[in-house]
């Protein structure tokens, strides 16, 4: 169960990531996030060549600045920002160990707040407990309980408001953790009315396309082994010409009866 939740945070902070994606916008004057309760963490010895001096951390890895530090992530230059991304999501290390990694490297780069990395990755853990916490509750009980936490974090990080927060990505939040078998009460827990059914159409049309590529792969790959098994009764040339007949054959008979499905 806790391997399965691990994959679960992780999954999360994909998502989180991408709808954040182009959020860095040091131009765009917001309040700096709170401080993260997370402890810090000494990180791992840096790959010098120089062995490092007592109680030096990964911070000491961080480029060279001068004058104030930045008290936003929206503040922070863009190599700082690069190298957070780089240890959040190239790394192997389970998520906690991710941030405890993350809030070294800041601890010299920041005068207050945190990264987005790191705040994204703490929101990914939250939702992993709620997921945890509640998994038995009927799924009316655990939408509550998500819509608490995100209107908590809106009030807490109101800069992240319009992509983390916004009804699409709320909904995305919850068919990440309950998958889309109840699909349309998710949808319309999160989404008026018009949205929320159009949101339904779409999914079932985009699942009965894969479920017609599926088919489609399942009865060329049987087909294909019946044809390998009449090759060697051939000279390659009729084979050849053998095969391309009965799959075109095959590929026409397989879209004409698709088509006439409802």
């Amino acid at each position: 169960m806790k391997r399965r939740y691990g994959f679960l945070a992780l999954s999360l902070l994909a998502l989180l990531l991408l709808n954040l994606g182009g959020r860095d916008d040091p131009g765009q004057p917001v309040p700096a996030s709170r401080p993260s309760p997370v402890t810090a963490a000494p990180s791992p010895q840096a790959s010098a060549p120089l062995a490092p001096a007592a109680g030096q951390t990964a911070a000491a890895s961080a480029p060279v600045t001068t004058g104030p530090l930045p008290v936003s992530w929206r503040a922070m230059p863009d190599e700082m920002n690069h190298q957070l991304a780089s240890e959040i999501t190239d790394s192997d290390q389970p998520l906690n160990e991710r941030l405890a990694n993350l809030e070294a490297m800041e601890t010299g780069w920041m005068s207050e707040g945190e990264s987005l990395f790191r705040l994204q990755g703490r929101y990914a853990q939250a939702l992993e407990q709620l997921a945890q916490e509640n998994e038995q509750l009927p799924l009316a009980e655990r939408l509550a309980a998500l819509t608490r936490l995100q209107d908590e974090w809106v009030a807490d990080h109101p800069d992240l408001a319009a992509d983390l927060f916004n009804p699409d990505a709320r909904l995305q939040q919850a068919r990440q953790l309950w998958g889309d078998e109840e699909l349309e009460t998710l949808a319309r827990h999160f989404l008026p009315t018009g949205q929320a059914e159009a949101t339904v159409q779409f999914a079932t049309t985009r699942q009965q396309q894969l479920d017609q590529r599926g088919h489609y792969q399942q009865q060329l790959a049987e087909l294909e082994q019946q044809l390998a098994a009449r090759q060697g009764a051939m000279t390659p040339e009729r084979w050849q010409q053998y095969r391309e007949e009965v799959l075109g054959q095959f590929r026409r008979d397989f879209f004409a009866q698709t088509q006439d499905q409802p």
